[in-house]
């Protein structure tokens, strides 16, 4: 039932290019293929996702994707349709369905068509299950929802972005980031240098939680003045 298909679909050649002529010298030529074909070219890219040491491969089957032209849109928007939540994980999948929504949220942002807005943007204002009955079922959504607002910045989506900022949910705040990325700035937005950020950062060793079973460690691993006691049996020690 779930569209995963590893190598090459049976019977489905290499796609062949059109007789027309580049419409632009910059525009990727479109390419005939039916739809069986880029099912399986589709499914093909969404499991390199999950693959290490892929990425040529990665890459080259990402152009030819990009090289059909906006027919590709639909069909991953199907397959994301096909790991929906009502479909119970199946143990000989190498991926939970959540995971796969993701790559295929993913995937829609990296094929540049503008045809991609609609899907994503219908992922990404779909209401997320409540974190109180399924937290990790909330945690996959998150996630793709995420992903598809990440998509909707890649294809410049910036009225879809707008809008997802107004609705005033979890996803404000990335979708103000996306904005502010396009260079739309809603405010309270700063740019900060994550190396930068992280190289300033100094450890505070308080201990904060302090309880019943134990006083309290004003001194705790990372704490600069922090030293080592060893026991006094050690090696180290005895010798």
């Amino acid at each position: 039932m779930i569209f995963i298909l590893i190598g090459a679909a049976a019977g489905c050649a290499a796609p062949a290019e059109k007789d027309a002529p580049e419409e632009t010298a910059v525009e990727s030529q479109a390419v005939e293929c039916s739809n069986e074909c880029i099912l399986a070219m589709v499914n093909r890219q969404l499991s390199l996702m999950g693959e290490f040491g892929s990425e040529e491969e990665f890459t080259r089957a990402l152009r030819e994707l990009v090289a059909i032209g906006p027919a590709v849109v639909p069909v991953v928007a199907e397959v994301y349709k096909a790991w929906s939540v009502s479909v119970p994980p199946d143990k000989a999948e190498s991926a939970r369905p959540g995971e796969m929504r993701w790559r295929a949220a993913h995937l829609l942002g990296l094929l540049g068509s503008r045809d991609g807005i609609k899907p994503l943007n219908e992922i990404a204002t779909t209401k997320l299950p409540d974190p109180e009955v399924d937290e990790q079922l909330f945690a996959d959504e998150y996630r793709v929802r995420l992903r598809a607002i990440a998509g909707l910045e890649a294809l410049g989506a910036a009225e879809e972005l707008k809008a997802i900022y107004s609705a005033g949910d979890l996803l404000r705040n990335p979708a103000a980031a996306s904005l502010y990325a396009l260079g739309i700035d809603v405010g309270g937005i700063q740019l900060i240098d994550a190396r930068k950020a992280l190289a300033e950062d100094v450890a505070d060793a308080k201990d904060y939680n302090p309880n019943n079973g134990r006083p309290a460690q004003p001194e705790k691993p990372g704490s600069r003045a922090f030293k080592v006691a060893p026991r006094t049996d050690t090696p180290a020690i005895t010798r």
